[in-house]
């Protein structure tokens, strides 16, 4: 049996392309970690969710006329209110909850039992729009129904208290950022600048506690 050889040449790059392609390697390692993590993953998917939801942002501008007006008459009769702060997995139940997707809201309790929900929410879909705080949204209501039922599929954790929140002062917090020219930046947690918030730094900022 007679077997042929066959030679195989290859066209290594020169010298120049070569030491630009080793440059390279770390640059490339380091995009192919970032895109693949979780973290990130979730953020995409998060953003996408979001891309496609449908939103009316001038009705939740114009209801936070309405939320001041509740705002008012809570510290009018701050006596018959308590407060908790919770933190959940933003935008849907199926987003996994990572630093860059964790939604933080209020829950404010009357005396006869009934609740609202308040958080400061976005009226866009890009990274900075007009902020506005706003009561009983769709996603806050659902997420804390489920974890009242005993289904925390939205992955709502309390905010821990040493002696649980001051409601009228913290209402008072609130009203002030209202009147602000503060914008809504997503990334307003990790870029800290005192002309934004985002709804996880709008409940630390406001949130005051009872003294001890």
């Amino acid at each position: 049996m007679v077997i042929d050889t066959v030679k195989v040449t290859m066209n290594l790059p020169s010298g120049k392309k070569l030491i630009i392609l080793i440059l390279m390697l770390p640059l490339l390692f380091f995009f192919s970690f970032v895109l693949l993590s979780a973290p990130f993953r979730a953020f995409l998917h998060g953003y996408a969710i979001a891309l496609t939801t449908k939103y009316d942002h001038k009705t939740t501008i114009e209801n936070e006329k309405n939320v001041i007006i509740n705002l008012k008459d809570i510290v009018q009769n701050y006596g018959d209110y308590s407060m908790r702060a919770f933190n959940r997995t933003a935008i849907s139940y199926k987003v996994r909850k990572t630093s860059e997707t964790t939604h933080s809201f209020y829950i404010i309790y009357k005396a006869d039992g009934t609740y609202n929900t308040l958080s400061y929410s976005a009226t866009g879909k890009f990274a900075t729009s007009k902020g506005v705080w706003a009561m009983d949204t769709e996603g806050d209501i659902a997420s804390y129904t489920d974890y009242s039922a005993g289904n925390n599929r939205w992955e709502v954790e309390e905010i821990k208290t040493n002696n649980g929140i001051n409601t009228l002062l913290t209402i008072n917090n609130v009203l002030a950022k209202t009147q602000s020219n503060i914008k809504y930046f997503f990334r307003a947690k990790v870029n800290k600048n005192d002309n934004y918030d985002n709804c996880n730094t709008a409940v630390l900022e406001t949130l005051v506690e009872n003294d001890g």
